[in-house]
């Protein structure tokens, strides 16, 4: 894909350099800040300009590393905008080299501390709508480079300016080491919000409209909608409780995460014994300095090479003991983002109130993660992609042991209640709709990783904010396994697996797709850009979408009916299994008391 993916900016750079008058007369902006020239792009028979790679920062670099972002200065001349932006300092995924379903994620490009730029798609007809991607990664990994998000068929097919972010991960944006240290914490997210201040203040030169981005909720005047998935979702949300954020934006689209995920923050304390933790592995502390002086361990950890941080990041992750705990990710409390604690914010109800949200999972959220945290042979989630991914080897038919032991692996969450977990392990045996013994034990535990990590948190926070919003909440459930999908197909409707609907991927790589449903699949994400996009311009999906509220909890199934007349509506489709793991945490003291 990646290959394919540069094959795709070669071609549409070839008329650029034949017919630079027409690139001079289309894909030229001024800004603020200076003169941007961008290029063109064409898809079918439409023309996208687009502006790549686009600074908003000062570079994060040298006495930068780990500061919070400064707005770019301005330049002279032009600034050539046709490379896509470079990804942040990130480890790409090598557990399964060259199989398609792991490689889609690693970005196309080198790596680089100076990163903090936007990839923007302008349609040559547009009213001024404006999507802003943020993607996901675990705060570890991502890119708003990856071919998966290359913006122009949705810009093209829904007329919207598209706008992908870059922000940084890992420790170089999560290190924290104390509120009133050089090293504050949260800077991927002050990264982000750096980002959507740069396009509130200078969309307008290209064609968007800052000017109906205004502080009360009016749909007519809307036109700036986050959207995100997993840790961009969580990104989105976090958003919400960032008063120095609201100003830039009054939707948001929130796609399988929020930021009361277990794994999207930690506790004060938790971060800086991370970070703490990373500086002895830079020889820049030691377990025996009794009173570390905070401020040269920074100025230690600030002069090592970049590629030296990372490793030592990654040598953090692999201690770390509990599956599905990424090392460096937003710290809950701080002085400049949250500017307090997010969850003394979501109790008080203490968040952003002129918005409307678009919220929703996959069917099998579960199942990605279990390759890559189950992978044990006492756990039974080994997979061999070298040879077919429905081969009987790759199908994890789990006996019993491998099953218990599975979800043993996450009881520590809850206190290592021995109660807690003979419950789930009775309860998440029920779960399959399989005959097969060993079919209804693997499902069990994808379900339950799935309810656990994502979906019950999700249905937790929006039950809140369709409480307490000013605007509509709208869920959705999406059931549609793509064809382009490489994974085995027990593993069902993935994680991560309704964003190449969302960017119009079946219109543009059609190779990827099973030749006899192609047509339909194009049908389908056409039908979901139109959804994504009308709840952009008029804060409803379509009009047959009923409101989520958390008595019914109704949400919208996005499967191949959509494309058809026909549609479905689930009403509390988990409510059994998070109410079980709303009660499992109440038992061990941890319930939803912290949270909501």
């Amino acid at each position: 894909m990646t290959r394919m993916h540069s094959v795709i900016v070669l071609l549409c750079m070839l008329p650029t350099i034949r017919s630079r008058a027409t690139v001079h007369d289309d894909a030229i902006v001024h800004t603020k800040l200076g003169i941007i020239r961008g290029m063109q792009q064409k898809f079918e028979d439409f023309i996208v300009n687009a502006y790549l790679g686009v600074p908003f920062a000062r570079p994060p670099i040298g006495s930068r590393r780990f500061a919070l972002a400064e707005m770019i200065d301005p330049w002279q001349g032009e600034l050539e905008a046709r490379k896509l932006a470079r990804t942040c300092y990130i480890t790409p995924d090598n557990q399964f080299p060259q199989f398609p379903g792991a490689e889609m994620w690693n970005p196309p490009n080198v790596f680089d501390e100076d990163c903090l730029a936007l990839n923007i798609w302008v349609p040559s007809e547009h009213d001024g709508r404006v999507m802003v991607w943020i993607y996901g990664g675990g705060f570890f990994s991502g890119s708003p480079s990856l071919d998966l998000y290359d913006g122009r068929v949705l810009a093209c097919r829904q007329k919207v300016i598209v706008v992908n972010i870059n922000y940084r991960l890992g420790p170089f944006g999560f290190l924290y080491f104390g509120p009133k240290s050089s090293i504050p914490g949260n800077m991927g997210l002050m990264d982000q919000q750096l980002a959507l201040r740069w396009i509130h203040e200078n969309i307008g030169a290209f064609g968007g409209d800052p000017r109906k981005v205004r502080s009360f909720l009016s749909a007519s005047d809307i036109t700036v909608t986050l959207f995100g998935e997993s840790a961009g979702a969580a990104s989105v949300t976090a958003h919400l409780f960032a008063p120095g954020s609201f100003p830039y934006y009054q939707k948001a689209v929130v796609m399988s995460g929020t930021i009361i995920n277990s794994w999207a923050t930690k506790e004060k304390d938790m971060m800086f014994e991370t970070s703490m933790f990373l500086a002895r592995k830079l020889n820049c502390t030691s377990d025996h300095d009794q009173h570390p002086d905070v401020n040269l361990i920074a100025h230690c950890v600030r002069q090592a090479p970049a590629s030296k941080v990372q490793r030592a990041a990654d040598a953090v992750g692999v201690d770390q003991i509990l599956p599905m705990t990424f090392p460096f990710v937003p710290v809950e409390e701080d002085d400049y983002f949250f500017q307090g604690n997010v969850f003394t914010k979501l109790r008080k109800r203490d968040f952003k109130k002129d918005v409307s949200i678009l919220i929703g999972s996959m069917k099998d959220e579960g199942t990605y993660w279990l390759p890559y945290y189950l992978l044990s042979p006492k756990m039974g989630f080994q997979f061999n992609h070298t040879i077919s991914a429905d081969d009987p080897m790759n199908r994890a038919l789990i006996n019993r042991g491998q099953y218990t032991r599975s979800l043993e692996s996450f009881i520590p969450y809850f206190g290592d209640s021995q109660l807690v977990k003979h419950a789930l392990l009775h309860a998440y045996e029920q779960v399959s709709e399989s005959s097969d013994p060993h079919e209804r034990l693997r499902d069990g535990v994808a379900r339950f990783v799935g309810d656990f990590f994502f979906t019950c948190s999700l249905v937790e926070f929006s039950d809140v904010l369709a409480d307490n919003i000013y605007g509509s909440v709208y869920m959705y459930y999406f059931t549609k396994r793509s064809s382009a999908n490489p994974w085995p197909k027990w593993m069902g409707v993935m994680h991560g697996y309704e964003i190449e609907y969302v960017f119009g991927q079946p219109l543009r790589q059609t190779h990827l797709y099973a030749a006899a449903q192609l047509a339909s699949e194009q049908r389908f994400s056409e039908v979901i850009m139109k959804y994504w996009t009308d709840f952009a311009v008029t804060g409803v999906p379509m009009p047959i979408w009923p409101k989520y509220n958390k008595v019914t909890r109704k949400s919208f199934v996005l499967d191949d009916e959509i494309t058809g007349t026909s549609h479905r509506i689930d009403i509390d489709v988990h409510g059994k299994y998070c109410r079980l793991l709303s009660e499992a945490q109440s038992v061990i003291g941890q319930g939803s008391g912290k949270r909501t």
